[in-house]
Order: structure tokens, then sequence, then C-alpha cells
């Protein structure tokens, strides 16, 4: 009976040997690095090696709701064979250009400030897997490159008391001086807005005072305007008269009182703008676009009434 009984655990053994030894090793179709990838840039045209013969891209989908994201033409966003694919809103690109185990993948840079989280499933002789992002926001960003270019026709001159206020000064000296008139000028406002189809274009700013150097004011060879504005969506207004700047002044006789009002020669134009941004951790850099407004005081006038 014993004997019967170890001949039976034999041939188990054996057996259960036997299923091991046909059973397919195991087929892994990606580095495991790629199962759970930590990023705070965007790239361009990466290579991911899949293992297999005939494989695909089965979806891409946000890997906390589980929504499946959708192509340009509002598909669910797959790749079966050679060619592309692009999210519909762009964030995101699938490409394989031709037979072989490389799936070429580009990223825009994630600059919201929650991480951006999704997956990418992947099909392959039979077995499947998935590629799992996480993409946070780069730790800082600058311009590196910037094209402005006024549109032609849009700058336009003209001439106003607009917003000016008469002012009264005196000067109680026995000999003529210099009077502040400033106070004509204290509503007078530099005007500059920025415009874009393109959120991002303001997004990869990293503070709220960020300013930018734009393209000087010159007419017939001098500079009436040069210097840097708050680079944010919509209009920013900076005073004509600074606290603490320079003072506008007119020489006042001696012991005379007079009363003054204005004149301001205000100039506005258009320009189209390019800036090519630079993410400071990685390197990575992308481009940004839209219209600047402006409209700056150039000269003023005073006379005694």
């Amino acid at each position: 009976m014993i004997k019967r009984l170890s001949s039976l655990l034999l041939l188990l053994v054996l057996f259960i040997g036997c299923k091991k030894k046909d059973l397919p090793p195991e087929i892994k179709l990606f580095d495991d690095q790629y199962k759970n990838l930590q990023l705070n840039s965007g790239f361009k045209n990466n290579n991911f090696t899949i293992n297999g013969s005939d494989w695909s891209v089965e979806y891409v989908k946000d890997a906390l709701s589980g929504e499946v994201f959708l192509d340009q033409t509002g598909k669910p966003a797959i790749l079966k064979s050679l060619g592309s694919v692009s999210l519909q809103n762009g964030w995101l690109k699938l490409e394989r250009k031709q037979a072989g185990d490389q799936l070429i993948l580009s990223l825009e840079e994630n600059l919201s400030t929650h991480p951006r989280k999704f997956l990418i499933g992947i099909l392959s002789d039979g077995n499947r897997g998935q590629l799992s992002f996480t993409q946070s926001r780069g730790q800082g960003y600058a311009i590196v490159n910037k094209q402005i270019t006024e549109i032609p026709g849009s700058r336009k001159e003209y001439t106003t008391n607009e917003g000016l206020y008469p002012v009264t000064v005196t000067n109680n000296d026995w000999v003529a001086k210099y009077v502040d008139i400033s106070d004509i000028y204290r509503e007078v406002k530099h005007m500059s807005e920025f415009t874009s189809d393109d959120d991002n274009a303001f997004n990869w700013v990293n503070t709220q005072d960020t300013t930018v150097f734009m393209q000087d004011i010159l007419i017939d060879n001098k500079v009436y305007w040069s210097q840097s504005v708050p680079y944010k969506k919509g209009q920013s207004l900076t005073p004509y008269v600074k606290t603490g700047g320079g003072k506008i002044e007119m020489l006042v006789k001696a012991n005379s009182s007079v009363n003054v009002k204005g004149k301001i020669t205000y100039l506005s134009r258009e320009s189209d703008y390019s800036f090519t941004i630079k993410n400071l951790t990685s390197g990575n850099t992308f481009d940004v676009s839209g219209k600047w407004k402006q409209k700056v005081p150039i000269s003023t006038s005073v006379e005694i009434y």
C-alpha cells in the first residue's frame, strides 16, 4: 500500500513538472519603468520599445476617471497600424513610422497645478499591458526667444484733452521757478493687452508680476517708448506719471498764479507675437503666440488760460 502511494505521488510530481515546462514564458511587453513614469516636462518624439511582432494601441484614457480620450475626429484614440493619432485637444500624439517595435510619443507640457495621469493600452501578440504616466508642472519656465511683428496699418496717433485735469499753480518766490504740473495727467495710463486663442500662452507664467520687454516705438528713428510690460492675459494699465518718478514741470513767473490745461498725444498699435518658452528643469521648449495691443502717450503740451 505504501509503495503504491509513493508511486502515485511520484507520478503527480512528474505530471506537475511537465505542466510547468509546457507553460509559455511570461512576455514583457515593455520595460517595467514604463508602468509608472513620473514626469515634470513635456517631450517631442520619444521612442518607447514595444516587444512583439504584431502590436497596437487599444486606447488612451484618464487613469483616475477611466474616461477614454478621443482623437481629432471625435473617435476613441487608437493606433492599429502605421501612421499617427493625436488627441482631440492636442496634448498627446502617438506615432508608428515603420514596421518595428518603436512607439513614438510627443507630449505637451502640463501647465496645470494638478498632475495629469493617463494610461496607454497596448495589445501585442494577444497580450495586454498599460503604459502609465503621471505628468506634473515643471518647476520653472522662461522666454528664450521672441518674435514681435507690428501689423502694418495698425499704428494710429491722435491728440486729445480727454481725461486731463486743469490745475492752478502758484509761485510765491521773488524769482521765476519751475512748478510741478503732473496732476494734470494723474489719470493718464499706458495700456498693454495680450490675447491668444491658446490658454498655454499664459499658463506657463510662474508669478503675477512677470514682465517682458517688447518692441520699441520708433518715429523718424527716434525712440518714443522702450520698456517692459506686464505679461498676462487681458489689459494692464500703468500710470503715465509714476509715484516717485520724474515730474512734469513748467516755468512760472515770480509772485504769480496761472491756470494751466494740457493736451496729450497717444500712439496705438497692434502686433503679432510668438515666444519660445523653455522648461528650466528639462530643457524642453514649446511655442506660444497671440496678439499684443498697445496705447501709450508719446508727447504732452500745456497752455495757460
